[in-house]
């Protein structure tokens, strides 16, 4: 673990902290919102932490008395990943695990997690081995049944990956930009400044490469034997124009959990950037909930 936090902030935003967590497999980037009982936030496969941030500073805002942790997973963002790693679902939650006995020393296990995307499939399994995991907000959720692309098993060659880190690292920012546009639907425009800061990572070949590796390892179906089997307090949300993740399938991923689903009309995939109030106030409804159980 590093010698001690440091403060970081944005104009006109919370001051927050922000931690490198020392964890067998490297080291983790986690930028600490508000004071209070912990609520874990897991981005997408691509992304890193801030995808969240937006959220986060919404949600403590409005209501003290919660930290919010957005840790930058292996191998993106901020973080260090060793050379190496493999980023299977298991292998993302050992890390989870890792981070949240480092965290706690502090403020206590999460009672609350909040994931987007591949970050749901990860909440929804840490929940599965976590206990003191009491409430999940699931927003745009990779389900068990989301179909893995079939050009995606050519990573599994290492030539390949390297081959594809390469070539992807100097495209970088022309394709953050089309990803976002694709993701965020016919009513978003991602700022350039957005596109920038999700494209950063990836100019480095080695990072590039990385990427490779954990899409290589992707596997929705992995979700199915690793689901919760007990109650939880939880709330799908999901976009109507979400180009990745069919509505149909967040539905019956609500139904499962028993749990409510909001549909945003206007949604792409990336809800978290779109409509963090809608979010921090789903996810307010959550801790209120998690609070008096």
């Amino acid at each position: 673990m590093s010698p001690g936090p440091t403060a970081a902030d944005r104009p006109g935003q919370e001051t927050c902290l922000v931690r490198d967590i020392a964890i067998g497999d490297g080291t983790v980037r986690v930028t600490i919102l508000g004071e209070g009982r912990p609520v874990l936030f897991l981005h997408g496969i691509s992304a890193h932490g801030r995808a969240w941030r937006s959220v986060a500073e919404a949600f403590v805002a409005e209501h003290p008395g919660w930290m919010c942790w957005l840790p930058d997973l292996l191998g993106r963002g901020a973080s260090e990943a060793s050379p190496g790693l493999s980023y299977t679902l298991d292998d993302e939650v050992r890390r989870l695990r890792e981070i949240i006995r480092a965290l706690a020393l502090d403020g206590g296990a999460p009672r609350l997690v909040a994931g987007h995307s591949q970050g749901a499939a990860a909440a929804l399994a840490l929940a599965g081995v976590e206990p003191s995991v009491r409430g999940l907000l699931l927003a745009n959720p990779v389900t068990a049944d989301i179909r893995r692309p079939l050009v995606l098993r050519a990573l599994r060659s290492s030539g390949v990956r390297r081959a594809a880190g390469h070539a992807f690292a100097p495209l970088h920012g022309q394709i953050g930009r089309l990803v976002l546009r694709r993701a965020g639907g016919p009513a978003f425009r991602a700022p350039p400044a957005l596109v920038e800061a999700y494209a950063r990572p990836w100019a480095d070949p080695v990072r590039a490469r990385t990427l490779m590796r954990i899409l290589s390892d992707w596997r929705p179906a992995d979700l199915e034997r690793r689901m919760p089997d007990r109650p939880l307090a939880a709330h799908v949300v999901t976009g109507a124009h979400d180009p990745r993740i069919p509505v149909v399938a967040a539905r019956r991923l609500a139904v499962r959990l028993g749990c409510g689903i909001t549909v945003s009309p206007d949604g792409g995939h990336v809800l978290t950037e779109q409509h963090p109030r809608m979010l921090a106030r789903l996810l307010a409804g959550l801790a209120a909930t998690v609070s008096a159980a």
